[in-house]
């Protein structure tokens, strides 16, 4: 039986986490022959996050294993993806949100497709939820959802690397166990660590695909981690600073 080792950074999510933890537990993948740990990663979290985590840990006795690692202070989801990858040692791996925008159990079709097309690793796309399958979205929340994976640094990760790259900042990143050591390398630790990485493994020509994605957008007035325009410009020179930089 394989493994799939799923990592989930939060800070300040005592309101979804646990739902988050339940939803990952109730996927069930044996039927892809599949087994499943839980790396969770609280980065210095100023809530109550820690304290329902740990009364969850300490009431209930899934047959999953969760390790539970916490940052000193606040570093950054960067910082917390670089530990959960050290952490992580089967078979494939993916990044998982504590908001409850996404859907674990699109973790199936990412992992189908990955098998099927003989993937490295495979991203989650939600404007190609919009595009295949969505007739339930409305016209709004389509444009949300397309900007919300960013039109811009799609296009200029695809014009940079000649692959057609229509999430670069999705959440669901899927990834085989032989890409962690190069998941290591890029010393950036904060949300420029996403395209420094998916810069870093097209550049080295690992084999790349997407799969359509469910997506429920967090309301405007949760919008408390990022500012967008902020976002948009660090990722823009990430993506030029790994494109051009000498790698291994």
């Amino acid at each position: 039986m394989k493994k799939l080792s799923i990592i989930i950074p939060f800070f300040n999510e005592e309101k979804t986490i646990l739902h988050v933890v339940n939803d990952v537990l109730a996927v069930d993948l044996e039927t892809l022959g599949y087994t499943k740990e839980i790396i969770l990663v609280n980065d210095g979290s100023t809530d109550k996050s820690k304290w329902v985590i740990q009364w969850f840990l300490g009431s209930h006795h899934p047959h999953v294993e969760i390790q539970y690692l916490e940052n000193s202070k606040r570093s950054w989801k960067g910082f917390s993806l670089k530990r959960g990858f050290a952490q992580a040692n089967w078979d494939l791996m993916i990044v998982q949100d504590a908001d409850r925008e996404y859907t674990p159990s699109d973790y199936i079709p990412l992992i189908k497709e990955l098998e099927e097309k003989n993937l490295d690793f495979i991203y989650g796309s939600r404007p190609r939820k919009i595009i295949r399958l969505g007739s339930h979205y409305s016209r709004l929340s389509a444009i949300i959802s397309l900007i919300t994976g960013g039109l811009r640094i799609n296009l200029l990760a695809s014009l940079l690397t000649l692959r057609l790259i229509t999430d670069a900042p999705t959440c669901y990143k899927m990834f085989k166990k032989k890409l962690k050591p190069d998941l290591l390398v890029p010393p950036e630790n904060a949300f420029d660590r996403e395209p420094a990485v998916t810069m870093l493994l097209l550049r080295k020509w690992y084999k790349y695909g997407e799969s359509p994605i469910h997506y429920t957008q967090r309301r405007v007035s949760e919008w408390k981690k990022f500012k967008r325009r902020r976002d948009w410009i660090i990722a823009t020179i990430t993506l030029f600073k790994w494109r051009f930089k000498k790698i291994q």
